[in-house]
């Protein structure tokens, strides 16, 4: 499987990315309406009709049959075919191409063959005409749903690929910035002063501690996680850097519009979502001279999970590294993977706070 996608997915694949890539769309269109015009003007004699009549026959088909691809590529591909509903594209699509060209024989038989110079070759009835004209009809449109399947299966694998590599680059992204050596030289040097000053203080640290450091490098590496594990993790972080600086104060609530704590506690979602926008409110947030804050809470409505986080800014703005914005462009770019366009988040950058909500269907 991975030998074939690498020869046949690759962006080098100048045949696939005719099929797939939204530029060459005009020139696969153009392929169809010229297979269609010289399908359908081969497909009978001028000296058949008086006049112009065998030109409007063909124009009518032809129309015809584009309706029929056109309506089979944008509506039933992808509001049934796509979404699982794979009985009822079948009798849709059989049903309609039964329907559509009755009525177009009808048509036919009232506005165009009187003006016939000559018979019909063969007397066929209508059954035996839509066996016929299935033939046609029916390469026509499926070679269409073949070609949306396959330019859907490449935007899918692509899309994997790259989340795949996201998910890696976000993984080292986080063990570095996160379970960094300073980070836990400040932690251990406070553990050693906390031991004889507070040993009680000492021993919840290094409780925390653990449990933060056991989540982050074992138990939020599967596929997705539970809402509340995240949100202990969050908090864990947030209590780990009260204890490193004066004059912090966070918040973390859960609101569940719904009244229904079921529905936290059933909530799954993928891991690390929040925990880069936690880590710049708590970086952006240090004043040395003034007390600072982060608040952040998490609103369960219907079908929709609202993350809000607020952090406070100095009075003197920090100055920016030249990699500073890795981590929240890697988030973006994560939820576009995840989410496509299933997804909002609004940053907003006022005078004395900075706010980021972020809104994922659940």
């Amino acid at each position: 499987m991975q030998k074939f996608r690498d020869i046949y997915c690759t962006d080098n694949n100048g045949f696939v990315n005719f099929l797939v890539e939204p530029k060459y769309r005009i020139y696969r269109h153009l392929m169809i309406w010229l297979y269609l015009v010289l399908t359908l003007l081969d497909s009978g004699e001028a000296g058949e009709f008086e006049g112009n009549y065998y030109l409007y026959v063909r124009i009518m088909w032809m129309a015809y049959f584009l309706t029929m691809v056109y309506f089979n590529m944008y509506v039933l591909v992808p509001y049934q075919l796509f979404k699982g509903k794979y009985i009822t594209y079948i009798i849709t699509l059989t049903g309609l191409i039964v329907l559509t060209f009755s009525s177009m024989r009808q048509i036919n038989i009232t506005y165009f063959d009187p003006h016939r110079i000559l018979p019909k070759p063969i007397k066929m009835n209508v059954w035996r005409e839509i066996l016929a004209a299935a033939n046609i009809l029916t390469l026509t449109v499926f070679s269409s749903t073949a070609i949306k399947l396959f330019q859907q299966w490449k935007t899918d694998t692509t899309r994997m690929a790259e989340l795949e590599k996201n998910s890696l680059q976000m993984e080292l992204k986080e063990l570095k910035n996160q379970i960094n050596p300073h980070f836990l030289f400040n932690m251990l040097n406070n553990v050693n002063v906390l031991v004889t000053k507070d040993p009680v203080k000492a021993s919840l640290i290094v409780m925390k501690l653990s449990d933060f450091l056991r989540y982050q490098l074992y138990e939020n590496n599967a596929a997705s996680v539970q809402l509340i594990p995240e949100i202990q993790f969050l908090n864990d972080f947030m209590e780990l850097e009260k204890i490193r600086r004066d004059e912090f104060t966070f918040s973390l609530e859960v609101k569940n519009a719904t009244a229904d704590a079921e529905i936290v506690q059933r909530l799954i979602l993928p891991p690390n979502m929040f925990i880069t926008f936690i880590e710049n409110a708590i970086k952006h947030s240090v004043d040395l001279d003034n007390p600072s804050f982060v608040k952040a809470d998490f609103t369960i409505m219907a079908n929709q999970l609202h993350f809000r986080c607020v952090n406070s800014k100095p009075t003197e703005p920090m100055e920016q590294s030249a990699n500073g914005g890795l981590g929240l462009a890697n988030v973006k770019r994560r939820l576009e993977l995840l989410y496509g366009t299933n997804y909002t988040l609004v940053i907003n950058d006022h005078n004395e706070e900075y706010e980021v909500n972020l809104i994922l269907p659940v």
